[in-house]
């Protein structure tokens, strides 16, 4: 008689029962893992983005150099992180100190305007009630109360300044944080530079898709991120320059205002107009119709055809992404997650729309013989 040992073999039978038990504890505990180490890294989540989102801009530097210095990873990591914070770091926080002082002082100063009635009496004027009475001929379907409209006008417009004023004083009070957050990013863009290419490998081999799809995915978003975001930003921060020194030259606040209007050029479709439109009708309702009419013609003329020229240009790899759904994915990026949906919008849809594609790859023959039709082609 033979005597059973803890060493003995699984019988065949129950090897199917203690696999699935070690798939079902092993998943348990990789589920907590994962969510432990999401509650670690969730306050730095946005930090760590950005930074792999600029390691990712700049490894094609990172690249040269480590070639041209004897392949020393830490010394080509660090002289491309340094000309991270040089270009895009230090001028954003200086710009930003700049923007809360002057943009607090522009939004008190309408503030006071608008609190001293004078805003009111604007309202009350003949060339406001022109407008309405040109809405009221225009469209004779729309009841236009003019008090009402008055009064919102009135109210939109302190509570606008107050939130500005309110935002510039958390950025003064939460400046610790910001520098904490400031060279964690470089720490962060360092990290990724050096180990750049063992984290894509490592998730190539933990990914469960093929080699190609794997590449595909991955190029796709280096794709988005250099060309979509790089060329919108490039575009941006021409429009903003170019559109301050319009504001300089009529004398409106360049700063404050020329950043806003770097801004809105993100926003497609309207852009820059946010900000020009308005201010060239301040400029005419306030009797400056020549300093209004040189504003609008140098906005139309040169500042929106910024856009039209450079972003063909700037933007040739991402031609194949259509302008409608960059629309969209920056729109629910900004109410999904505010400014930097900007940036969030387009990587969320490129990763959208690659698992898509790879769906339909794989299942290809499954989704024919269903449907009865071919693989989808946008043809006329």
């Amino acid at each position: 008689m033979m005597n059973s040992s803890p060493d003995t073999p699984d019988t065949p039978a129950s090897q199917p029962h203690s696999n699935k038990i070690f798939a079902y504890f092993l998943l348990f505990f990789l589920v907590v893992a994962f969510a432990l180490g999401f509650i670690l890294v969730e306050p730095f989540m946005h930090t760590i983005i950005l930074s792999a989102i600029l390691a990712i801009i700049f490894s094609p530097v990172n690249s040269r150099l480590f070639a041209r210095l004897g392949e020393r990873a830490n010394l080509a990591a660090g002289l491309t992180s340094a000309l991270v914070v040089v270009l895009i770091l230090l001028p954003t926080a200086f710009l930003v100190w700049g923007l809360v002082s002057e943009g607090a002082h522009s939004m008190m100063s309408i503030r006071s305007w608008a609190d001293r009635n004078d805003f009111g009496e604007f309202l009350r004027s003949n060339k406001f009630s022109f407008i309405l009475n040109w809405l009221r001929d225009t469209f004779p379907f729309v009841t236009i109360d003019e008090a009402a409209i008055q009064a919102r006008l009135l109210t939109f417009t302190q509570n606008f300044t107050q939130s500005v004023v309110d935002v510039g004083a958390t950025l003064v009070g939460n400046m610790a944080k910001l520098v904490l957050r400031f060279f964690l990013m470089v720490f962060m863009i360092f990290y990724f530079l050096r180990e750049g290419r063992g984290i894509v490998l490592k998730i190539k081999y933990l990914a469960p898709l093929r080699t190609h799809q794997e590449d595909f995915l991955i190029e796709s978003l280096q794709r988005v991120s250099r060309a979509v975001l790089v060329g919108s930003l490039l575009i941006a921060i021409l429009q903003g320059l170019v559109g301050s020194l319009g504001l300089w030259i009529v004398g409106i606040p360049p700063l404050f205002w020329g950043t806003m209007m770097g801004l809105a050029a993100l926003i497609p479709v309207i852009g820059t107009g946010l900000v020009w439109i308005p201010a060239a009708a301040y400029l005419y309702f306030f009797g400056e119709w020549q300093t209004a009419a040189f504003f609008l013609f140098y906005n139309v003329v040169i500042v929106t055809n910024i856009d039209t020229i450079l972003r063909p240009l700037l933007m040739k790899k991402a031609a194949q992404v259509s302008p409608f759904y960059i629309f969209l994915a920056i729109l629910g990026g900004i109410h999904a997650f505010g400014a930097l949906g900007i940036i969030y919008g387009p990587l969320i849809l490129t990763f959208f729309m690659v698992m898509i594609k790879i769906y339909s790859e794989e299942y290809k023959d499954v989704l024919t013989s269903r449907s009865g039709y071919h693989e989808y082609r946008n043809e006329p």
